[in-house]
């Protein structure tokens, strides 16, 4: 019985239940009490990704792909994998007749490539996302061909020098001949500091292009938004990681007068990519800002200044 496709789930234990419990919702608990079991013997993580069939079938030898090879990679990484899978097999399963992921062909792959990229009707993904795509798919049928569980790798290979290799060229490796080549060079990779602060204060502010106040700005939360940008650009860290701090890990501001430039605090395994907890150091002009808003900002909104800050209308708002 077909259901709407191929699905991405994730193992999550202790689940919540209705507060009437009738037999069935009884016999359901002690039913997933005993797979929190086996996933914990298993040493299945929480929120490991997995694929159910369109027929709502789970495929142990495609699953094992996330709780073996990929078992210590990043959530985040875990997560695209099934998603880009996912949406690969969606469409041997809509639009090759029912194709299954271990009989796909390489002609598969160029009709899902002119659908995914060059069909009108299609998504057209950009170039970069859909490298992604193929680095992520090709990976899994490397590995799903040296466990014997598909004949052939659907994605054609040619031979390629690192153009980094220096004037010898080095060694021919293969890689994907349908990624683009052209998707990581359209990157983005910095602004200067002024351009930083003008999209800030533009895009985050609600300000005009010349940084004045725009009346017809909605914004509720002007300020936290532009604290949160100021504070991943002067620390590194991740959005994934900034957005589980908790107040227990923001440094207290440094003693006026301290001479202290950057208050250090450490992010603890639990949220950092790849569970390897570091020190960050945040500089005080930026923690002063964060602490502006959880003390004011929350109680009172505001926008931000382009002389003071994001939290210094905060401050004036409150002073008034």
């Amino acid at each position: 019985m077909s259901i709407t496709g191929w699905r991405v789930h994730f193992t999550r234990r202790d689940a919540p239940w209705p507060r009437v419990v009738t037999p069935l919702m009884q016999e359901l608990s002690e039913l997933s009490l005993r797979l929190d079991s086996e996933l914990d013997e298993q040493g299945v993580p929480e929120g490991q990704p997995f694929l159910l069939a369109p027929d709502g079938s789970y495929d142990v030898a495609l699953n094992r792909y996330f709780s073996v090879w990929m078992a210590h990679s990043p959530w985040n990484t875990q997560a695209a994998h099934a998603r880009d899978l996912r949406t690969f097999f969606n469409f041997l399963w809509s639009a090759r007749g029912g194709c299954g992921w271990r009989e796909t062909t390489p002609e598969d792959r160029a009709a899902y490539s002119w659908w995914r990229r060059r069909d009108e009707t299609g998504p057209r993904v950009l170039d970069s996302s859909w490298d992604r795509e193929v680095a992520t798919v090709n990976q899994f049928y490397l590995w799903a061909f040296e466990q014997d569980l598909v004949r052939m790798n659907p994605i054609r290979h040619r031979m390629a020098r690192s153009p980094w290799a220096g004037p010898s060229g080095g060694m021919a490796r293969a890689v994907p001949a349908e990624a683009s080549r052209v998707g990581p060079r359209r990157e983005v990779r910095w602004l200067p500091p002024a351009s930083f602060r003008r999209w800030r204060n533009v895009g985050l502010c609600g300000f005009d292009a010349d940084e004045l106040p725009r009346p017809g700005f909605r914004g509720r939360w002007a300020a936290r938004n532009a604290v949160f940008a100021d504070s991943l650009v002067r620390t590194g860290m991740r959005l994934s990681e900034q957005s589980a701090l908790t107040v227990f890990e923001l440094p207290e501001l440094p003693a006026p007068g301290s001479g202290t430039v950057n208050a250090r605090t450490v992010l603890p395994d639990v949220i950092s990519k790849g569970s390897s907890g570091r020190a960050v150091y945040m500089p005080v002009s930026t923690l002063r800002e964060v602490w502006d808003y959880m003390t004011w900002d929350r109680r009172t909104g505001g926008r931000c200044s382009t002389t003071g800050g994001p939290a210094a209308s905060t401050l004036q708002a409150a002073g008034r």
